[in-house]
């Protein structure tokens, strides 16, 4: 089938090349022979006018037009599958159907393991997709490619439709052999010290501590900078360094690393997790079930002790 002079059949094995990289496992991946698969991207690439990707040693790299037209083709497919799996009533427990959340490693650790733990239980063939924030997350979002995302009030878009999740403080913490940290932590000592800091995507996003900070007029003296809040409290172990990290994150930490947890010195604003999600999902039945056992989930936590330093 033909769809403005492109063969419809190609488009999936153009995600398969563009996500893979390899046509030999995006041959495997499509029940394609190699020399098919090779065909298929030389007739895409006369159809495009682009090469699509290049050979760099023994993988190929998509060219700056094969990049965009993965951003697309992601969307495409994902459509697709999503039409494909359409049932006039809805059974949890039959589903087989997959859902992408747009989150940090600090959310897919204190929210999204529990939201997993559920639908093991309910709904045995739906799979999560953690999604981590980059560059092109948020363009993914908005073009509605990805299902749902989870971000401080500070990030969210207030044109979508969204409510708030939970709340959550911070705790600081520093390696208990430190010299310097006693077991309070003071002002000076917070302020002298260098941290471990969190940034995301090649554009180096702020955190919503830092973002904080900054607006306070506080410049942390940084010695690292990682992409992932669940590696913060590894990387102060052995060093002289703090980091902060959020109370629901270090209340998960096993009791026997050697860390010290504090309070921090300087009165932070408790952060709010809210879920989004993109308006075109809102006749979607699974979605909306999946979305009742997201609230689900957060009535459970909001049942729990706040966790405390």
């Amino acid at each position: 089938m033909r769809l403005g002079g492109l063969d419809l059949n190609l488009v999936v094995a153009l995600e398969a090349i563009l996500r893979l990289r390899s046509v030999s496992a995006a041959a495997r991946e499509t029940h394609l022979t190699q020399p098919a698969l090779s065909r298929a991207l030389a007739r895409l690439r006369d159809h495009f006018g682009d090469p699509i990707v290049v050979q760099v040693g023994r993988r190929f790299v998509p060219t700056a037009f094969g990049e965009t037209l993965y951003l697309k083709v992601q969307g495409l497919i994902q459509e697709a599958r999503s039409f494909s799996q359409m049932r006039a009533d809805f059974d949890p427990s039959r589903e087989v159907r997959e859902f992408s959340i747009l989150c940090s490693d600090y959310v897919t650790v204190v929210f999204l393991t529990r939201l997993i733990q559920r639908l093991c239980l309910l709904a045995p063939g739906i799979t999560i997709r953690s999604i981590s924030i980059d560059n092109h997350s948020e363009e993914l979002f908005l073009k509605g490619d990805i299902d749902f995302r989870i971000l401080p009030d500070d990030f969210i878009d207030p044109t979508f439709p969204g409510s708030p999740l939970f709340e959550d403080h911070f705790v600081s913490i520093a390696w208990d052999a430190n010299p310097d940290i006693g077991e309070t932590l003071d002002e000076k000592t917070f302020l002298t010290s260098r941290h471990v800091a969190t940034a995301f995507g090649s554009h180096r996003f702020d955190s919503h501590l830092e973002s904080y900070l900054k607006v306070a007029g506080i410049d942390l003296k940084v010695a690292m900078f990682v992409p992932s809040f669940v590696l913060l409290p590894s990387c102060v172990i052995g060093t002289p360094l703090l980091a902060t990290i959020h109370a629901r994150l270090a209340a998960q930490l096993p009791t026997n690393l050697p860390l010290r947890r504090m309070k921090p010195p300087i009165d932070i604003p408790p952060i709010q997790q809210t879920l989004q999600w993109h308006p075109k999902r809102a006749d979607d039945l699974a979605f909306r079930w999946v979305h009742t056992v997201m609230k689900d989930v957060l009535q459970e936590m909001q049942g729990e002790p706040a966790p405390i330093a």
